[in-house]
């Protein structure tokens, strides 16, 4: 009897781990979706703050009514782009077409930027095209899309013409060589510029735009597998229910956006 007991004991250890097993491997697949990014306020930022940005505040309201809680880390954007792309995480925030091109977009954008090159106040040079880079020192951050001439220029170029700023918080960190005169222009949003230059204790009024051009659309990109389609056609009608409800425009004005 023993035996047989103890047979039995095992046969049932032996099937209700396999069954905890296929449900916690379910849960995994489920409860959780993996979005990351590098700093970029307003639209995500310091995952543990009061506002966090207003993508992710989008995330949560989307998907955790779902019982989908989202796992929001900051992360190198080049990372991040190729870990979606593997399908090690399951979106990434702020990505245009051309930067999403292996991955999966919605139909709902997230915003339609303004980008600039800007200089210090006290710099008087101005873009007229291409050529007015020539013999100055440009920074970009690693894996951004601003607007195609500016990409092919990026992509063909070298220090000391160029520097790439990576890390979780490249921006500031151009801020601080832009303004000790370490590089002479750098590319950004606009609004994420001003963002950033407020945060950091910095005065927008001591750096100027030269030049803006307005950008592509921004999304939520996700991985290009059956989850992150999955989660592009979530997002997508939680983005429509929020604007339908009222609740996106909540977001933006606590975020300082006017509703237009």
């Amino acid at each position: 009897m023993a035996t047989l007991r103890s047979s039995l004991l095992r046969k049932l250890c032996i099937v209700g781990f396999a069954f905890a097993a296929g449900c916690g491997g379910h849960a995994a697949e489920t409860a959780a979706i993996r979005i990351r990014a590098d700093s970029w306020m307003p639209f995500n930022g310091d995952p543990a703050a009061a506002q966090p940005g207003y993508v992710v505040d989008f995330l949560r309201e989307v998907f955790e009514p779902q019982g989908i809680k989202v796992d929001y880390q900051i992360m190198p954007w080049a990372a991040a782009v190729k870990a979606a792309e593997a399908g090690e995480i399951d979106g990434i925030i702020g990505a245009n077409k051309k930067e999403a091109e292996n991955l999966v977009t919605g139909s709902e954008a997230i915003a339609e930027p303004q980008f600039a090159l800007f200089v210090r106040k006290d710099n008087p040079w101005k873009y007229e095209s291409l050529r007015s880079l020539s013999g100055v020192r440009l920074g970009a951050i690693e894996g951004y899309s601003y607007w195609n001439s500016l990409d092919g220029y990026i992509k063909k170029s070298t220090p000391p013409a160029l520097k790439i700023y990576t890390g979780d918080t490249p921006l500031a960190e151009a801020m601080v060589d832009l303004a000790a005169g370490q590089i002479d222009v750098m590319a950004e949003s606009v609004l994420v510029f001003i963002w950033t230059a407020k945060s950091t204790g910095r005065k927008f009024s001591d750096f100027r735009i030269a030049y803006s051009e307005t950008a592509e659309p921004l999304y939520v990109a996700f991985s290009k597998n059956e989850r992150g389609r999955k989660y592009a056609r979530i997002f997508d009608l939680g983005i429509r229910k929020l604007k339908e409800s009222g609740r996106f425009d909540a977001i933006l004005s606590s975020y300082g956006f006017a509703k237009k």
